[in-house]
């Protein structure tokens, strides 16, 4: 709910969860914008961003569906099969699930693709560490095919081989990683990419108070170049996602200028991995 007094005393009516599953994304990659915040008309070329915490520069195709598809990868098969291989046996009915899209498994070879093609170069202002490199090496096609879904007895669909590449896993090695299994269902659920990059970034936070307009810069979003109709419009897609920001922790309040702010209190859905030393 928005008020215009300030952020009322949260409190949270959801029993707390011990977060389950493998470490998803490291929190650098929401606090910097490698997935340009939107799920449609995703433009394919060349763009930089630099944040409080990291540049980050893409050449390529890569946008919030890609990344609702990459955290599905990590939260199903990456968690049996990493290093060496770095790589897992994925299942596109349950990563298209866990992502919440329904399409073709060709409609997923193509957004692998995508992150196969794409060059992504992060610096980490915090650690000095460059990275470089795509997110995936390899893909191909299963010898072990799985029964249908639903309990069907007879038919078989194919799986995915997917190899994350070296470099990509290199930040997962040297950085924090986040642990949010038990949410992906809530994230699944969002239709607005800017709101989606603006909540996996508050996420990365151990609570506060943030400015919408200013995490939704942080996130890549052209707030100085946007008409001001266009600023409405997102700030719309944000308010219309209220649900599932209470079910994140997360309340929308308007400041006495009118701004519109953001409260993030932890539901215990989170956690936090440091890297190993």
């Amino acid at each position: 709910m928005t008020t215009t007094s300030g952020a009322r005393k949260y409190k949270n009516p959801r029993k707390r969860q011990v977060p389950v599953g493998p470490a998803i994304a490291p929190a650098l990659i929401s606090r910097t914008a490698v997935f340009q915040p939107k799920f449609k008309n995703i433009q394919n070329g060349t763009w930089a961003w630099t944040t409080a915490w990291g540049t980050v520069t893409v050449s390529g195709r890569l946008g919030a569906l890609h990344r609702k598809v990459l955290d599905a990868i990590f939260a199903s098969a990456i968690k049996t099969k990493r290093i060496p291989e770095t790589g897992g046996q994925i299942d596109p009915y349950q990563v298209e699930k866990l992502a919440g899209v329904a399409h073709h498994p060709q409609w997923l070879k193509t957004i692998l693709r995508d992150m196969q093609q794409a060059n992504v170069t992060i610096i980490n202002k915090i650690t000095g560490v460059q990275y470089w490199g795509h997110i995936i090496s390899d893909i191909w096609l299963s010898r072990h095919p799985a029964k249908l879904p639903g309990g069907a007895l007879t038919g078989q669909r194919a799986l995915f081989v997917v190899t994350i590449s070296p470099g990509w896993m290199q930040i997962y090695d040297t950085s924090i990683v986040m642990k949010y299994r038990n949410v992906l269902p809530v994230l699944a659920s969002l239709e607005s990419g800017a709101t989606y990059a603006m909540i996996l970034h508050v996420l990365t936070h151990s609570g506060g108070c943030f400015a919408v307009d200013d995490v939704l810069q942080t996130v890549g979003v052209p707030w100085a170049s946007m008409s001001r109709q266009r600023r409405h419009a997102i700030l719309r897609e944000v308010r219309s996602a209220d649900p599932q920001l209470q079910k994140l922790g997360m309340e929308l309040y308007t400041q006495s200028d009118g701004r519109l702010m953001v409260s993030y209190h932890p539901t215990g859905d989170i956690t936090f991995a440091n890297p190993p030393k």
